[in-house]
Parts: C-alpha cells; structure tokens; sequence
C-alpha cells in the first residue's frame, strides 16, 4: 500500500548521520506527512530522538496553542490558554509529543514550548515572565545560549521559531507596542494573566534566506530521511550570526515591500 515505509531503527540511524547526540539540547519543527508513512506514527519518531538524545539532554517541540494565528486579536477578546488540555497547531508530532507522560510545557499564552529530559523544569521556567513571547530568557532563548540544537523535518527555516528570537532580541520592528494580558491556566488550575507585546499578524518574512546562510557558514547538516529532508542547525552560531545582519538591518528577515506598505 505504501510505497516507502519508514521504520524506528531508519528514523535513529538517519538523525544520528544527521550529528543528534546523546546530552543534546535540541528544539524539533517536525513535518510527520514529509517521511511518507512512518511505522508508529508520530510516537515512533518522538521515542527515536528519545532514545538518541536521553534524558540527560533536553527534547523540546513547540506547542503554540490553535489560536496563534489570531495572537494580536488577543486585545479584542479574552483568550485562555489550559496548558493541560489547549492542543497545538504545531503538526501531529508536536501535538503527540505534550501529551506525553513526563513533557511539561511553559506557561506561555501564545508560544508555549513542551520539553521532556531531566532539566527540562530550567528551560521551561520562567517563560510567563517573558513580555516578548520569543525573547531574551524564553525557551528559545536559552537553547540559544547553550549552543543546542534546532531540527527540521520535512520543513523549512520559515518554520523556525528561533528566527523569532532573533529578531525579538534585536530590534526588529515586528511586534506591538501595546502590552496585551491574556490568561493562562497552570497544571495547579490557578489563573495567571501573563502581559506580552504580540507579534504583527501576517507580517511577511524571508525567512528563508537563513538556509543559504547555515550553508555559507557549515553551521546546518542534512540527511533525507525517507521522503523527509532533515536538517539540523547550530542555534547558537545561527543567533550570532544573524544578529549581526538583523542589527545592521532590522528589516533583513521582513519582506521590505510588505512592510513599506503597511507604513
């Protein structure tokens, strides 16, 4: 029926020619549909970078609630995020993976990060104190810092949230100067108004020039696995890198036409 049927020990051989390693930290945007037909399904791909990476590194997907779409029309109405129930439109393995037994997720309205492994409680914590939802000290942030890992099944860099995090911290224009207050409830059940500056909607990027720029700079290796391209990046070069750029143009990820006409 299937033409190409990926299997457990294809998904751990192909991620480890890939360079993932045991102790990595590392941030996966996943495409399920990209392999083809993956035997096990989602579960299978997540107990695949599991077993590779151990408990002793950190597995973290995002887990941006259904209502992303809409973040800046938070003003408009109330919006409560449950982070024991919200499911995600981040894709089938992202949404599998916070339902997991041991994967906690943080307490971020509108760009909450799910992470399983033994510090995952470190790079989750404090995300709710974070006024830029993608900014200094957030998950992504911090796998910035610790030189992680990002991965890409299947899909491109304009699936890359850690671009977000480049652009928050370096002034890029790309994100209201009012603070909204949207809700969320903890795994406790209490309510927590969490204060943030949303992001532009539809604001078009380029993100995809940071492909060419991973390559240039041998910061970014990739495998096919199945029918999926993979690709794995260097967080921590990539936000050195592009921070440059960003800083000297605050416009090199945003599409400078649509911008222009939104002035």
């Amino acid at each position: 029926m299937f033409d190409n049927i990926v299997k457990k020990n294809e998904l751990i051989k192909g991620f480890e020619e890939l360079g993932l390693k045991k102790g990595n930290i590392v941030i996966v945007h996943s495409s399920l549909s990209s392999f083809g037909y993956v035997e096990g399904g989602a579960t299978t791909v997540i107990d695949s970078l599991k077993e590779i990476i151990t408990e002793n590194g950190i597995l973290a997907m995002p887990s941006f609630p259904a209502f992303i779409g809409g973040e800046y029309g938070i003003a408009e109405k109330e919006i409560i995020f449950y982070v024991r129930i919200s499911p995600t439109a981040m894709g089938k393995i992202s949404d599998t993976f916070w339902r997991k037994e041991e994967v906690k997720r943080s307490l971020h309205p509108t760009h909450s990060v799910a992470a399983w492994g033994k510090e995952k409680e470190w790079l989750i914590s404090g995300h709710e104190n974070c006024i830029c939802s993608c900014g200094e000290n957030t998950p992504l942030h911090k796998i910035c810092k610790e030189n992680g890992k990002i991965l890409l099944i299947g899909i491109g860099h304009n699936s890359n949230t850690t671009l977000h995090t480049i652009e928050d911290i370096n002034g890029a224009p790309t994100r209201s100067c009012l603070i909204f207050y949207p809700k969320v409830i903890d795994y406790e059940g209490q309510i927590l108004t969490v204060p943030l500056h949303p992001h532009f909607p539809g604001l078009l990027r380029k993100y995809e020039k940071a492909d060419e720029i991973c390559k240039e700079n041998k910061i970014q290796n990739e495998i096919k696995i199945g029918n999926s391209l993979c690709k794995l990046i260097e967080a921590g070069k990539l936000f050195n890198i592009l921070s440059k750029f960003v800083k000297e143009d605050p416009l090199f990820l945003i599409d400078k036409n649509y911008y222009a006409e939104l002035k």
